[in-house]
């Protein structure tokens, strides 16, 4: 994304003028167009230290904006706004409240855009990093039907259950990464230190070594022979690996093949259709067109595949088509969620089915978490233990052979 200045003329006639990020001049006037704004100029420019980058500015680079200070803000937001306090107001309070620095200027920033004839909705657009795209699309249904505080409560509840689905994921991944690297910083102690001190001991033996130890030797002097080789081979794959994601051939490709792994790729699609679900519901209730809807919980997948067949369910949708027999069209949406969809439809409630469907997937993406990581720990423990085993034997078992050999 390039970043760009713009001076434009806000629809109370009032002019404007900011820095925000877009994909391309021609993106920003259109995002803006849509909002009632008229862009009178715009231009490619650095990033300035107000708006995006006030990430990197304050202390240490800038605090980070936790998931918990956003809840609390948009349900401090609503209690305010429909309390009958002025936006305005409200924000100017929860800034002097706002105990992390890097928040406070924001929601500054954002008080004194509104003050200068600016919308909320837009305002919070020029921090995408912070306020996504659902959160712009709610503001601003909001701001056409008059119920600020209650969409802000939504949204502060979108936001929360989101988050606990993202913190199970990462709970159910931290410990088996934290094995793996314990792992592999206990293979290169053995391997660079522990194995190199033992050979010279094993030299003098004048003894056939066991198989163990010949296995555990021979795999060490590969692995410091060849130790430049092997640091320009792996960083050349991660390189490589990094160069391809970049590319959307690449993206697809990888996108896909994580779908279709065996255990991992049913948990990601759960955890797909379960913010799917929950976004497109959040945004329906809400007021929000179903079209743009759809356009805005696509961008939840992060799944280029997904989101290709997202993007087929919209154009099918604007055609004419029901959400249901659109989603059905792609085998990839499970037959239970179009059912339920379709009695949704039919019925005139499909955000509550939408939300249903979200709850469900939740459900079984967080049961499907906890059967696993039970079996996960003690496989880990096994393999750990059968490692350390073997790395015993292999080093000691030569010296119990002369000790026996000595003692007979």
């Amino acid at each position: 994304m390039a970043t760009f200045n713009y001076i434009a003329i806000h629809p109370s006639g009032k002019k404007i003028h900011g820095t925000t990020e877009s994909e391309s001049s021609f993106a920003l006037v259109n995002q803006m167009r849509q909002m009632g704004i008229t862009v009178i100029s715009v231009e490619q420019g650095k990033r300035a230290k107000s708006e995006l980058s006030i990430w990197k500015r304050s202390i240490g680079g800038g605090q980070k904006i936790k998931t918990e200070m956003l809840v609390v803000f948009f349900r401090q937001l609503a209690t305010m706004v429909e309390a009958g306090v002025q936006l305005v107001d409200s924000l100017a309070l929860l800034s002097e409240q706002t105990e992390n620095v890097t928040f406070r200027d924001i929601i500054k920033k954002i008080k004194n855009q509104i003050e200068g004839g600016g919308n909320f909705s837009f305002a919070l657009s020029q921090y995408p990093k912070i306020f996504p795209n659902l959160t712009v699309a709610m503001v601003k249904v909001a701001e056409m039907g008059g119920n600020l505080g209650g969409i802000l409560e939504q949204l502060a509840i979108y936001i929360e259950d989101k988050d606990k689905i993202d913190k199970k994921i990462k709970s159910a991944s931290s410990y088996p990464r934290f094995i793996m690297i314990f792992f592999l910083i206990v293979v290169a102690a053995v391997v660079f230190v522990l194995v190199p001190k033992f050979k010279d001991i094993f030299e003098g033996f004048g003894a056939q070594l066991p198989g163990p130890t010949r296995v555990i030797l021979a795999f060490s002097n590969f692995m410091r022979n060849n130790l430049p080789a092997e640091i320009i081979i792996f960083t050349g794959i991660f390189i490589g690996i990094k160069l391809l994601l970049k590319s959307t051939t690449g993206r697809r490709l990888y996108h896909n093949y994580i779908l279709k792994l065996p255990i991992a790729g049913k948990i990601i699609l759960k955890s797909i259709l379960a913010r799917f679900n929950k976004t497109l519901g959040t945004l329906v209730t809400s007021g929000v067109g179903l079209v743009d809807a759809l356009t805005v919980a696509g961008e939840t997948a992060n799944n280029v595949i997904i989101q290709e067949m997202i993007e087929d369910v919209k154009l099918n949708v604007t055609g004419g088509g029901s959400l249901a027999q659109s989603l059905e069209r792609h085998p990839i949406f499970p037959p239970m969620m179009v059912k339920m969809i379709a009695v949704g439809e039919e019925s005139g409630a499909l955000e509550s089915m939408l939300n249903k469907v979200s709850q469900f997937y939740e459900r079984q993406l967080n049961a499907t978490i906890d059967g696993l990581t039970a079996i996960i720990e003690p496989v880990l423990m096994i393999g750990l233990g059968v490692l350390a085993l073997f790395v015993v034997l292999a080093l000691y078992l030569p010296i119990f052979q002369m000790s026996g050999a000595i003692s007979g």
